[in-house]
């Protein structure tokens, strides 16, 4: 007997289903390599290899440059580490088009900085550049099927390390944006530099700025490992989501941008401190992130970017609302 076989129905596109698959296993593989070969210089070889095969424009600031060029919280969460931080600007599509911005946290490792992470939260610390690999997936997808935008791909990438010259708790950054920030804990890393991501992405005024990280634990402890949550004050793009995860049997789950809590971000030497404390986690960590946003239109993943094995899935890398999102921008563009 032969044995079962794969066959795409003669209705569905095939190259379509190729160019996911593909993306996919992109998002896998960039995830899963460890840390010592997938730090902040190899996730721009990633990005530089995409321009090349789709004829974009790449742009990279690289260490103490990304001072001059006004990226101080990239550089700060960053120089402790051997391989320098980066901020990569990619450009692609007609002008004409409605443009798109995605923003992706590129964390190479994260140690948790000075305020170290014991062994068991550091153990997959590898994968905290998930957000960079969702962004660049969908990138691959985005100019792969050639879809009518222009797009913005912007990835801070960074190795938070431990080191002399690391970044302390109880120290105030500057920002792109201007607002100061208290440091009240070195594991609130991530959204240090997408902060500065996101406010050099609205400089531009997208049409619609998307941003993936593995931002919070406490994402995890709300929604467990298979459910993306999404944040957006747009309500049209909250039913368009919803309408992408549904189409595309890809769940996401929406949270509130509950701007009571932003009471607990105050700092009383600063703008806003980085870290809200244990309650509402993810919600506070959105929070921070609107403070550094000012587009049309605004959507934040706080993903997970693994999965535990079951069902003869290996655990690993993950995409966790990827396809959802790329349902929703063909929706939206084609």
């Amino acid at each position: 007997a032969t044995p079962p076989q794969l066959v795409i129905p003669a209705d569905e596109d095939a190259d379509a289903l190729s160019r996911e698959a593909d993306a996919c296993a992109l998002l896998r593989d960039l995830v899963n390599t460890p840390a010592a070969d997938m730090g902040p210089q190899d996730i721009q070889a990633t990005i530089s290899n995409l321009a090349e095969r789709f004829g974009a424009k790449l742009t990279t600031i690289v260490g103490d440059a990304l001072l001059e060029a006004n990226y101080p919280m990239v550089h700060a969460v960053g120089r402790a580490a051997t391989f320098e931080p980066r901020f990569m600007e990619l450009e692609w599509g007609d002008p004409s088009h409605p443009s798109l911005a995605l923003v992706g946290k590129g964390v190479t490792f994260d140690s948790g900085g000075l305020d170290l992470k014991p062994g068991s939260g550091m153990r997959i610390m590898k994968k905290d550049m998930g957000g960079s690999a969702h962004v660049i997936a969908l990138s691959q997808l985005i100019m792969s099927a050639n879809l009518p935008v222009h797009l913005k791909l912007y990835v801070p990438s960074v190795e938070n390390a431990v080191a002399g010259n690391s970044f302390r708790p109880g120290d105030v950054l500057s920002s792109r944006k201007g607002l100061t920030v208290e440091i009240d804990n070195t594991d609130a890393e991530g959204r240090l530099i997408l902060a500065d991501a996101l406010a050099r992405a609205c400089e531009e005024e997208p049409d619609l700025l998307i941003d993936f990280a593995t931002l919070t634990g406490a994402a995890r402890v709300a929604l467990g490992p298979d459910l993306a949550p999404f944040y957006t004050d747009d309500e049209d793009m909250a039913d368009a989501m919803e309408a992408g995860a549904k189409a595309s049997g890809d769940p996401v789950w929406r949270m509130p941008l509950w701007d009571p809590y932003l009471a607990d971000l105050k700092s009383p030497i600063a703008d806003l401190v980085n870290s809200g404390g244990r309650f509402a986690g993810s919600i506070t960590a959105g929070l921070f992130l609107k403070e550094f946003v000012d587009a049309k239109s605004w959507m934040h993943f706080d993903v997970w970017a693994w999965r535990l094995g079951k069902y003869g899935r290996p655990e690993g890398g993950a995409p966790c609302g990827l396809r959802a999102v790329w349902q929703m921008l063909q929706t939206r563009y084609s």
